[in-house]
């Protein structure tokens, strides 16, 4: 007897497995947003409400290390609106996160004095790959300013000649004529680390204020001092890259090899602004209309902000107030902004037993200050952010908890885990109208899976800026 057989229809199947698939991609699309929104950021009325924040505009991202997912934040008119982005590109993660333009100082074996410690250099030590590790006596040093831009160019500086510690000792290495050295490593020529604890004050730690800003097509840099010929104020940067120094002629024996000699300078600071009444260089930053912004101060104490255009010439000028507490002024740093028609800057002054906060205000148009302020940071605040409101005469500042400040810039980091502090005050009287918090969410449910995993403590909040700020060239 035949019995009955079935037949396959495939048709059936596939259209089980796509009803199957379809309510898994819902079910894991609805989870995916609910569970985000469980670390969303949530915006809390301390003093005051939203509406306060009118006319304001602050944005970010909340990331986490090691994790390329970015939380993204608008708080625009009082209003906090978060967007989730998963596996965001490495570089849209890490800006704001590292050092983009830094100065280091190095002692290396003056020109003049080569022979000699060539003479007395020996071997003191080998590797299996046939590297030669070399020390000699030196009894003085030349001091190296090396300038790395964030495209990776350097610029490297003499500063003269001083007198080391007693007994002291270079070191370098030979490596095998094979191996792919740069020239700027710490070993490839001789060079004295010191053996002292204390920094050398006998030479400033860095020549320039704060960052590198975008110039033109290139970079350019805040000469702080009158210093090594150089006189405070703007200058266009001409450096190298590494192929370039590679290609230079070996100009020294290092005990008998031919090498570039680590007291050879490298690129070039060509001026483009310097002010005759400049005491000190504090800042320079890239406005709209191709202006440059010169923040500085004179012998007075009096505080200066120029606005110059592409060709070198200032086309406006304004004495911001006559400061009688010069006496120490930390490092001016450039705030996040989102447009270059504005700047807010921030810098103290004073000494360890008496000190002052200050937030300086600018917005420019057609070559022209608009708006030029300093107003004192009463509450020392000191934010991580700061806006101003679209008619100028209120300010919101934003303060993280656990802030780092990457080497004096606007790449500012905070830690998420306790929020941003939000403060509005009024300009014209200094009185706050508005207090607030930006959470994070690492109290609610969706922050436990990442504090199971300790991902709470890696959290970060870098604030939207302009590129050009990071070191992004046109």
């Amino acid at each position: 007897m035949k019995g009955n057989k079935g037949r396959f229809r495939p048709a059936a199947w596939l259209a089980v497995l796509a009803a199957a698939a379809l309510v898994g991609w819902g079910g894991l699309t609805l989870w995916l947003h609910n569970g985000w929104q469980g670390i969303a950021l949530t915006l809390h009325d301390q003093i005051a409400d939203a509406s306060q924040l009118e006319g304001f505009t602050l944005s970010g991202q909340m990331g986490w290390d090691r994790y390329y997912d970015l939380l993204h934040f608008t708080l625009q008119d009082g209003k906090l609106d978060t967007r989730m982005e998963l596996d965001a590109p490495a570089k849209t993660v890490e800006a704001g996160r590292y050092t983009r333009f830094a100065v280091t100082r190095s002692y290396v074996v003056p020109p003049e004095d080569r022979d000699a410690v060539n003479g007395a250099a020996s071997i003191t030590g080998t590797s299996a790959d046939g590297s030669r590790f070399l020390s000699a006596p030196v009894d003085s040093v030349y001091r190296m300013y090396t300038l790395r831009f964030p495209d990776d160019t350097v610029i490297r500086l003499a500063a003269g000649e001083t007198a080391p510690e007693e007994y002291a000792t270079v070191f370098a290495a030979l490596y095998p004529l094979s191996s792919d050295v740069y020239e700027l490593n710490t070993d490839y020529d001789y060079a004295w680390t010191g053996n002292s604890q204390e920094p050398d004050a006998s030479w400033p730690y860095q020549p320039t204020s704060g960052s590198c800003f975008v110039l033109g097509a290139g970079y350019g840099v805040c000469w702080a001092s009158d210093y090594l010929g150089r006189a405070p104020g703007l200058y266009r940067a001409h450096s190298l890259t590494a192929d370039e120094i590679a290609a230079l002629p070996r100009d020294g024996i290092l005990y008998d090899r031919e090498v570039l000699c680590a007291s050879t300078e490298l690129g070039s600071l060509e001026p483009f602004y310097c002010p005759e009444d400049a005491a000190e260089a504090l800042a320079g930053v890239s406005m709209a209309d191709g202006s440059t912004l010169l923040l500085y101060r004179t012998a007075e104490g009096t505080l200066c902000a120029d606005l110059v255009n592409a060709a070198g010439k200032r086309t406006d000028h304004r004495e911001l107030a006559t400061l009688d507490d010069w006496t120490s002024t930390d490092m001016v740093t450039l705030l996040p902004r989102t447009t270059d028609s504005e700047a807010i800057l921030t810098f103290d002054t004073g000494n360890s037993t008496a000190y002052k906060a200050w937030l300086v205000l600018l917005r420019v148009e057609n070559g022209t200050f608009t708006m030029a302020d300093l107003v004192e940071d009463k509450d020392l605040i000191r934010p991580d952010a700061a806006a101003l409101n679209a008619a100028g005469d209120k300010i919101l500042l934003a303060k993280g908890e656990l802030v780092r400040t990457l080497n004096g810039t606007i790449l500012v980091t905070a830690s998420g885990q306790n929020g941003i502090a939000l403060q509005v005050y009024e300009l014209d009287t200094g009185h706050m109208t508005y207090m607030g918090r930006i959470l994070t969410g690492s109290e609610r449910d969706w922050a436990r899976f990442y504090q199971t995993r300790l991902l709470h403590a890696d959290r970060f909040i870098t604030f939207d800026t302009l590129q050009k700020d990071g070191g992004t060239l046109p």
